[in-house]
């Protein structure tokens, strides 16, 4: 999108894309983090969940962070009224937050589902 964003509906309408990219990037960051649980080996003195667990931090901090930075350095210098500005600001706030909670939410409940794989090693080791 290379034009200005001028009128209201132009705002609203890169506000939706903002957010279908955002949650884009949370399914990616999601598989990129189940990939790399899947590529860190096994080792025996059991500390190979913590490796698992700061990548997985890690890509979820990352991620959203990048996207949101993307946003605010490509998309906000093309609306010259600052008070679209801001709205566009807010939006892209609320796309990082509920980016980051879908992401540690969607990966808690995979990790408890299946616990007895390197996905949910992350979680440590578990009670028997």
């Amino acid at each position: 999108m290379n034009t200005i964003i001028r009128t209201l509906p132009q705002l609203q309408q890169t506000q939706s894309t903002t957010w279908i990219f955002g949650l884009i990037v949370t399914g990616i960051a999601l598989a990129v983090a189940i990939g790399i649980a899947f590529l860190i080996n096994w080792r025996s003195d059991r500390k190979d969940f913590l490796i698992r667990r700061i990548w997985f931090i890690l890509i979820g901090l990352i991620f959203p962070a990048g996207y949101w930075l993307y946003t605010l350095r490509v998309t906000l210098p093309k609306i010259p009224n600052p008070g679209f500005k801001n709205m566009l600001e807010s939006t892209n706030l609320y796309v990082l937050l509920v980016s980051i909670g879908l992401y540690t939410l969607v990966g808690l409940l995979l990790m408890y589902s299946f616990r007895n794989t390197k996905l949910g090693s992350i979680l440590g080791k578990k009670k028997n």
